[in-house]
């Protein structure tokens, strides 16, 4: 130190007495005035720790070195109080530290075990020094007696050990991290939570939360749903009756899942036979959602397809392969008068219906047909009917800034048409055929009777209008906010080559 400095100090009350309030009183402002501002209390603690040292070293304590012996036993006490609390108070704003440094990365939780052990390790290396220094021990013979101890609370701790080590490999090797979804050994699948000391927490699709010790998970086969893409593909089997060709069969259910909306095109669905024999032709449905909590409702809409693009075609689902000849009644035959009539029977949207306001409105149908590619109405045209797709899959979209936006896909039982038929308004979207396509019309002036007489159906065609709007409208704005992204995107990458050649 210097002289001025000395001389200060020298004219002060003993530095001891300034440590002990300096250490107070740097606590005291630290928690009352930075409560809520924890960079603050921070750097409140850092200077008031270099304070600290530079006073206690003024003052002859040395916290690497042994405390000599004195007389005054209050003062040895005193001294070998502050040189603790200065190995202490060092390795708390370490850990500290290291934790803020965690923080500012955005990845708390992910590296809360790497946390703990580094803070373990230093809080150790604090009591050793503490040890060594302050009561000036040998540490080697403490290290050698803790060995035997070791031993036996290694071998009392056994499975304990084996979890923390197990922790240990799984934060190094990083096979999963927090929000991952992972299946183990194909009986438990969920989101991971945290994983820590003992075991990995994770939360199931019934939201019940799974505590998995990490010697089970690093020994299981465990299969990371979330990487390399978030992307997850679905399997599901269908058995449907042998009586058509294998061909055609794949072919209804392609279209099935052409008609979906909750799955991805890319990477492309596809339909395999697994295998065909006298009471089932077995087929295997691939196809992926964009995230693995999507799976669920993206299946049930898929058995939904399935069922409705069966009926459409005339294909049964055969009888579970315990009951491999529990075969149903044959199905009649029925010409496109019976088929209009079980269309105006089932369809919600004309449960209201009578018997008869039914059985008249199925004979004012017209059936359409349409090949793959063929508008069946453009955008901005006031429709003058009401389309009810009855088989294959159906596509509407929108223009966005000149572009075609898919905005969704209709399959049988489908309807199309309402804005002209209940407003007489341009609708909104374009209708093509994705596949070959059989439609049913019926004209404006046949059904406002109906919709005047039974104003609960003008009611239905409304929601589905409605849905169907904010659908378009929920997929535009998520194309805006994705164009919105890859331009400021395109900008930041644009900025940090500049930066990088030394552009600027």
């Amino acid at each position: 130190m210097n002289g001025p400095l000395v001389r200060l100090i020298a004219y002060l009350p003993d530095p001891l007495v300034i440590a002990g309030i300096l250490l107070a009183g740097s606590f005291l402002v630290a928690q009352l005035g930075f409560r809520r501002r924890r960079a603050a209390r921070f750097l409140c603690f850092v200077t008031a720790f270099i304070a600290f040292s530079v006073v206690i070293f003024v003052a002859g304590v040395v916290p690497t070195a042994p405390t000599p012996a004195t007389p005054q036993l209050s003062r040895f006490i005193v001294v070998s109080a502050f040189k603790i609390a200065w190995w202490l108070t060092g390795a708390w704003l370490l850990v500290a530290f290291f934790r803020a440094v965690v923080f500012l990365e955005k990845r708390p939780s992910e590296t809360q075990f790497i946390q703990d052990l580094f803070a373990g390790v230093v809080y150790i290396g604090a009591c050793l020094a503490i040890i060594s220094y302050v009561f000036d021990m040998p540490v080697r013979g403490l290290l050698a007696a803790s060995g035997v101890i070791a031993i036996v609370l290694g071998l009392a701790l056994q499975s304990t050990l084996g979890d923390v080590f197990s922790g240990i490999v799984l934060n190094i090797s990083k096979p999963f991290r927090a929000g991952d979804w992972v299946s183990v050994d194909g009986r438990l699948e969920g989101q991971v939570v945290e994983t820590n000391w003992r075991a990995t927490e994770i939360l199931t699709f019934s939201n019940d939360l799974a505590i998995i010790p990490n010697s089970t998970i690093a020994k299981a086969r465990l299969i990371n749903e979330s990487h390399p893409t978030k992307a997850h593909g679905i399997t599901v089997v269908i058995r449907l009756e042998p009586s058509m060709l294998p061909s055609r069969g794949c072919a209804v259910l392609e279209t099935a899942l052409l008609s979906a909306n909750c799955i991805l095109r890319i990477p492309a669905p596809n339909v395999t036979v697994r295998s065909l024999d006298a009471t089932a032709l077995v087929c295997e449905l691939q196809f992926f959602v964009a995230k693995v909590e999507l799976g669920p409702a993206a299946q049930n809409e898929v058995f939904d397809l399935v069922v409705r693009h069966c009926a459409s075609a005339g294909f049964r689902l055969a009888p579970p392969p315990e009951h491999p000849f529990a075969v149903a009644a044959p199905r009649p035959r029925r010409d496109a008068g019976d088929q209009a009539q079980l269309l105006a029977h089932h369809l919600p949207i004309f449960a209201p219906l009578t018997e008869e306001e039914r059985a008249t409105l199925a004979t004012r149908m017209q059936r359409r047909t349409y090949k793959p590619g063929d508008v069946l109405i453009e955008a901005g045209i006031v429709s003058q009917a009401l389309f009810i797709l009855i088989s294959g899959a159906l596509l509407a979209t929108q223009k966005n800034d000149g572009t075609e936006t898919e905005v969704v896909r209709l399959s049988p039982g489908d309807c199309f048409g309402e804005a002209g038929v209940l407003t007489a308004s341009p609708t909104p979207f374009t209708v093509k055929a994705l596949t070959r396509a059989s439609v049913y019309e019926i004209a404006k002036d046949d059904l406002a009777p109906i919709l005047k007489e039974r104003p609960s159906v003008a009611a239905e065609l409304a929601q589905v209008l409605a849905r169907r709007k904010a659908v378009g409208q929920e997929r535009l704005e998520r194309l805006e906010e994705r164009k919105e992204h890859d331009d400021n995107l395109a900008d930041r990458l644009r900025e940090r080559i500049k930066e990088l050649l030394k552009l600027r």
